[in-house]
């Protein structure tokens, strides 16, 4: 950073200063004391600058410069703003602009981002009785500069006059802004992108257990808890700010999440290294995330006591609410007088009541059941009646809040540690959002939560279920095989099985939930890469789950372990591929086979009634030719009314085809009775609408099959900025192609007729020869406009197999995502002559998982081994430069 010359010495001196603090950062020489150093550095810059004030000034002292906010608790990160008051006995005297100019001009000249104020003592006080932000910021203040004496008056009159006033409002006005911060930001404790301020578990929370621990010090009479658990608290922060510190200058900026493109770089600077197993990162996010959810929960638990402290809540005697559990002020907790074996006795019973009433947990009780399940884990690990009692609270538990609540009091933790393993466990994916033990019990939750409200679509499936506790079981199981290496839903699996033997369970629930965790991802990745129409996939599938039970607790443990995924994890057109799935399935598990009738017979019904909702639209003649080149699974796969409008669009093509062959130059529309009506090849004919599923669009292209339409058609979307989500083709015996896209909804749907008219027109240039899709592809890549993915994806993967359908050859690859990648894969398969039947596209965060179906220029599978790897060396050659 240069420094300009025309600053004044001290701001000179603080710029350097400040940049070989910032240097020391990078370097790794300083970390914990960073946010104290730099406070101490805007300090000696205050004190300069104010001596070179008083010798242009005279030396006027009658005011006293405060720090306030982040500045006055001495946490500045590098961009933080820098919040100064200049307080002064009385009204603000004449020269205080100019002081306040000659204060902070300089710092503006540097960049930095100042909070001031300029006001008398009288004016805080008004302003600290109205503005509960004003509050929380003096009870930051510290004095720097000027006469003390003014800051005192100001510091002695706020817990005379203001803070006995206000504190009950101001806790309340905390409770309320927190219900914001969790709607706005989360939970950052249960995220792998938190927000390190305002999240809840951030820094915000640390500071207002400092802010309510001192106002109830003021008050008297408050008990303090013991005061290792502030030492705790200020470790936690202070790890919190140095990773603050570290985003602040990666990202050369002020910010407060953190994205998944810094963490390897944070991770790194801060030391942490590969461990079990575990990449550097993810041991850092663990520790981060460990950390954030100790200072939440730490914020929870006082609240209740600070809170009746405060005036806040009323101090009330405890009342009896079950056997050896009262509600008191703080919440609920065990009755006075019970012995350790009493408490023990009635552990599950006091987190069911808080299930059952809504009403949060003492922090006392929290800290007893902590040493309860410490002192008698042994006991819990083989008790099936507490294992009953823990499916029974997190099966009614619609909140979390108390599956929360037993796994940070380490109840959770006694009975299963297998899970204590994964509770704070991070895969660094940019696809989940939560580490795998929040994960696990998010699963649980939404379960819990499809049970509690009728209008969930998946509420009857869930009441439909013989045996709930498996369901509830087998989710909170699903991922504990995660962190081993491997196929974790194996492992799960086993894992599963020896823990429930453990406690006696019966060997049929063994069966079931070890069913369950090995099979949880059945559903979702059949329904993703499969042919759906295809009835051997439904016959499988069915062949799996063997009954409607299980079928049915599949997919609500699918539903479950998606919705607590992330939100790319549920897309509603993902949801409506596992519902095709899953109805399929479910018919022929009922009737024992995927139709109503033969194909045969189904096929002449298909015909019969397309030929009659026809009528009037093209010749009766070319509507029976045109049945007759129809593919028997396109009249299999689709009903009457879905080919009757592809008729429809084949008859606009055919008029299109005619209208541009007159056009074209000689020569360049192929001769007289090639195709149905002459070659022309830029005819093509797009007709857009929302998918029957309610997901996204669905789009559906009739063009004459030339080599390369399918990358031309995945080019020109991309260039639009329209994701392909799925593709099928039915090519017909005379060349007429029929495509049919899911994709994304259009970006701006005020104009999305407007779209698809521009999609058209630049299908028809490209295939025209006027439309360089590879050139503009590059161009969009290139673009500031385009969003970057911030973290590499990881390397190119590309399997062909012949094994999965019987017609066809499968191709899977999985690839960083970027703009126009399905335009590549099709460009390369185009140029192996390979035809794409089936194309199914799945975005993982910032990785694509795209499954082809497809088949040689002889219309047979690729079952030659050299073709094969020719096939997948193309790929891996053109996506992995």
């Amino acid at each position: 950073m240069t420094i300009p010359d025309h600053l004044p010495q001290s701001a000179r001196a603080f710029a350097a200063s400040r940049q070989a603090l910032f240097t020391d950062l990078d370097a790794g020489r300083t970390g914990v004391g960073f946010v104290a150093a730099l406070s101490d550095l805007a300090d000696r810059y205050f004190g300069e600058r104010l001596a070179e004030y008083g010798r242009d000034a005279g030396g006027r002292r009658e005011f006293s410069l405060v720090a306030v906010g982040g500045y006055g608790r001495r946490e500045l990160c590098p961009f933080s703003d820098l919040d100064v008051l200049l307080l002064f006995p009385g009204e603000p005297p004449g020269w205080a602009g100019e002081l306040a100019r000659f204060l902070f001009f300089p710092l503006w000249d540097l960049g930095l981002e100042i909070g001031h104020g300029v006001r008398g003592v009288d004016a805080c006080l008004e302003l600290a009785k109205c503005d509960h932000q004003v509050l929380a910021s003096f009870l930051d203040a510290r004095h720097l500069w000027g006469d003390a004496r003014i800051f005192a008056a100001l510091d002695t009159r706020l817990s005379r006059e203001v803070f006995p006033e206000r504190r009950a409002a101001f806790a309340l006005w905390l409770a309320e802004a927190n219900i914001g911060r969790g709607r706005v930001h989360g939970e950052a404790g249960a995220l792998l992108e938190p927000q390190l301020k305002e999240g809840l578990g951030g820094l915000r929370d640390a500071h207002q257990v400092r802010w309510l621990s001192h106002l109830a010090d003021l008050a008297g009479g408050y008990e303090a808890p013991a005061a290792e658990a502030f030492a705790a608290l200020s470790r936690d922060a202070a790890f919190l700010l140095v990773v603050r510190c570290h985003l602040h200058r990666i990202g050369n900026r002020k910010s407060d999440k953190l994205p998944f493109e810094v963490q390897e770089r944070i991770a790194e600077r801060l030391g942490f290294t590969a461990k079990d197993g575990a990449l550097g990162v993810e041991v850092f996010l663990a520790e981060l995330l460990r950390r954030m959810s100790r200072v939440e929960n730490l914020r929870e638990a006082l609240w209740p006591g600070l809170a009746v402290a405060l005036g806040a809540l009323s101090d009330r005697p405890p009342e009896v609410v079950g056997d050896g559990v009262a509600k008191g002020p703080a919440g609920l907790d065990f009755a006075p007088g019970l012995t350790d074996a009493q408490a023990f006795s009635r552990l599950f019973l006091l987190f069911g009541t808080a299930v059952r009433t809504g009403e949060p947990l003492a922090f006392s009780a929290l800290r007893r059941a902590r040493e309860l399940a410490d002192r008698h884990g042994d006991r819990l690990r083989v008790d099936p009646a507490s294992l009953a009692s823990l499916v029974g609270i997190l099966a009614a538990d619609a909140s979390g809040r108390v599956a929360e609540a037993l796994f940070e009091s380490g109840v959770l933790s006694a009975m299963l540690p297998e899970f204590d393993r994964v509770g704070h466990l991070v895969k660094f994916d940019l696809y989940h959002v939560h580490p795998v033990g929040r994960h696990s019990l998010e699963a649980v939750r939404r379960l819990a939560e499809a049970g509690a409200f009728p209008e969930s679509r998946y509420h009857a499936l869930l009441t439909s279920v013989a045996h709930l506790d498996r369901l509830i079981l087998g989710a909170l199981f699903h991922d504990i095989g995660k962190g081993l290496g491997g196929e974790h839903a194996e492992k799960g699996a086993g894992i599963a099985r020896t823990t429930l033997a453990r406690f006696g369970v019966d060997p049929g629930t063994v069966e079931e939930v070890a069913f369950l965790v090995r099979e949880h991802l059945y559903l979702a990745d059949t329904a993703s890469r499969r042919d759906l129409s295809d009835r051997d996939v439904a016959a499988a599938c069915a062949a799996r789950a063997g009954t409607m039970d299980r079928l049915n607790m599949l997919l609500l443990l699918t539903y479950a372990d998606a919705r607590a995924t992330g939100p790319s994890a549920w897309t509603g057109w993902k949801e409506s591929l596992v519902w095709e799935l899953y109805r399929r399935t479910a018919r022929m598990l009922a009737e024992g086979n995927l139709f109503d009738e033969h194909d045969a017979g189904r096929m002449l019904r298909t015909r019969d009634r397309v030929r009659a909702a026809a009528r009037g639209m093209m010749p009766e003649a070319e509507v029976e030719a045109c049945l007759d080149q129809m593919p028997p699974r396109y009249l299999i796969a689709l009903d009457a009314a879905e080919i009757t409008r592809h008729l429809g669009l084949v008859a606009r093509l055919r008029q299109e085809a005619r209208e541009l062959a007159v056009r074209l130059p000689r020569g360049r529309a192929g001769p007289e009775g090639e195709g149905p009506a002459g070659y022309a090849p830029g005819a093509v004919v797009l007709e857009a609408r929302p998918a029957p599923g309610g997901a996204g669009h669905e789009l559906t292209v009739a063009a004459m099959e030339t080599p390369g339409l399918f990358a031309v058609l995945a080019g020109v979307l991309a260039l639009h900025d329209v994701n392909i989500l799925s593709a099928e083709v039915f090519l017909w015996g005379d060349g007429t192609a029929i495509y049919v896209f899911g994709v994304s909804d259009p970006p701006d749907a005020l104009y999305a007729e407007e779209l698809w008219t521009r999609v058209g027109g630049a299908v028809r240039y490209a295939l025209l020869g006027r439309l360089a899709l590879e050139y503009r592809l590059d161009q969009k890549r290139r673009s500031p406009l385009t969003c970057r993915q911030g973290q590499p994806g990881g390397p190119v993967a590309v399997q062909v197999e012949n094994q999965t359908s019987a017609l066809y050859t499968l191709i899977e690859i999985s690839a960083p995502d970027r703009v126009g990648l399905l335009y590549d894969i099709a460009h390369v398969m185009a140029g192996l002559r390979l035809e794409v039947r089936l194309a199914k596209a799945d975005t993982l965060g910032e990785r694509a998982r795209d499954v082809f179906y497809v088949r040689g220029a002889d219309g047979k599978k690729i079952e030659d081994a050299g073709q094969a790897q020719e096939i997948r060396a193309a790929l891996m050659h053109r996506l992995g430069c």
